[in-house]
């Protein structure tokens, strides 16, 4: 009798859908639905990095090959912006790896600079498409709680919450700020006390930076910045969050050489290049964008306020990115029964399962992809899931 091949092993831990909890839930329902389970973005580019307005060719044939580092002057107007915006000295377009969103950007990376059997510590919660990420490279996420325990006990020192979980296997860690999910800026105490690690134990950090641009308390520090911190720190950005261009699928690492080596060496061969259309749509953005980030900036900060003043549960209010992540234990440990009644409703957030170990009482609520009627209308049918228990 013949029997067939099977799968990676490896991959019998990664979910289809990170989403798929409730997606069934969802199957026939044909009322209006609030979508604050996704982070998506209800503005548009900005108008020059529009589809229809993006010269196609200005990088290169479209139909063709492109660099796979990515074109040159995209990779030299990144490395301005982030001498500039970042304060990242002495980056050039050698430092630069244009990615396929930074998701494909965080995938490369993986395959780059660990092993299989490598440990990542993954500062807990985080965004959960880098437990499958590190699943499918065959290195180990290890789920370190961290966000919502400074958000909860302010006074906690973030070097001794990450230091019982090192191991001599431990490689890097794997920190965001602005955080998704919990919309909470590292301050640079914070920061450094991670950079502190890092440097005691010789790991990488992977600084996803994917949400820079949308802070509304605080200030954005990149830790690369920090003394030390250049040669050890692989920077992580996109263009999905900070141009509203998530179709468009174009990231960015910064590293140092000895880091950007190895990761172009794995992109080439994984990827080989981004499409030179999108990144032409990035370049216009990059180019002439500014006022539209300030502007989207300003409206997702009125967004926030709008969470933090309207939706009557348990949570921190957002300091930054696109999310709050609301506490829902007091209606048992398990967040989905109440999770399954708003989407009923139309109203879905994203289960906290997923944003890792011990957050299932938890669900995350995404204020920047819908327009604010939508926004303040999802948020009373939600309170009101809630006021019925």
């Amino acid at each position: 009798m013949s029997t067939s091949p099977t799968s990676a092993r490896r991959l019998e831990a990664v979910q289809s859908s990170v989403f798929a909890l409730l997606a069934r839930r969802l199957e026939g329902y044909t009322g209006k639905r609030y979508p604050f389970h996704l982070g998506d973005n209800v503005v548009p580019p900005p108008e020059a990095a529009r589809w229809e307005n993006v010269v196609s060719d200005q990088l290169g044939s479209p139909y063709r090959y492109g660099h796979p580092h990515g074109h040159v002057d995209l990779r030299e107007a990144i490395a301005e912006k982030v001498r500039t915006f970042n304060r990242q000295e002495g980056v050039g377009p050698e430092h630069v790896q244009v990615s396929v969103g930074a998701t494909g950007g965080l995938t490369v990376a993986w395959s780059a600079l660990f092993d299989p059997g490598d440990e990542v510590l993954l500062l807990a919660p985080y965004w959960p498409l880098i437990r499958g990420i590190s699943h499918c490279t065959g290195v180990v996420p290890v789920d370190v709680p961290f966000y919502q325990k400074l958000l909860d006990e302010p006074d906690s020192d973030p070097g001794e919450l990450i230091r019982p979980y090192l191991t001599k296997r431990t490689r890097a860690i794997y920190l965001i700020t602005p955080n998704n999910p919990t919309g909470q800026v590292l301050t640079r105490e914070q920061l450094e006390a991670i950079a502190a690690i890092a440097h005691e134990h010789n790991l990488w950090v992977i600084s996803d930076e994917a949400y820079e641009a949308y802070v509304y308390e605080g200030v954005h520090q990149s830790i690369a910045t920090f003394e030390g911190m250049s040669e050890r720190t692989v920077s992580v950005y996109t263009f999905s969050k900070t141009y509203a261009m998530a179709g468009v699928r174009v990231g960015y690492l910064v590293g140092p050489e000895h880091a950007i080596d190895p990761i172009r060496r794995a992109s080439t061969h994984m990827i080989y290049n981004t499409a030179q259309a999108c990144q032409t749509m990035a370049l216009q953005a990059l180019q002439t964008g500014r006022d539209h980030v300030e502007q989207t900036r300003q409206r997702y900060k009125a967004n926030a306020l709008l969470v933090a003043e309207g939706l009557e549960a348990r949570f921190v209010p957002a300091q930054g990115g696109a999310y709050v992540f609301v506490d829902l234990r007091a209606y048992g440990e398990d967040a989905m029964p109440v999770l399954e009644r708003a989407a009923d409703r139309g109203v879905t957030l994203a289960p906290g399962v997923i944003f890792g170990q011990g957050f299932e009482g938890y669900g995350r609520f995404c204020y920047t992809a819908v327009d604010e009627d939508t926004l303040r209308e999802g948020i009373d049918i939600f309170n009101d899931v809630l006021l019925r228990g």
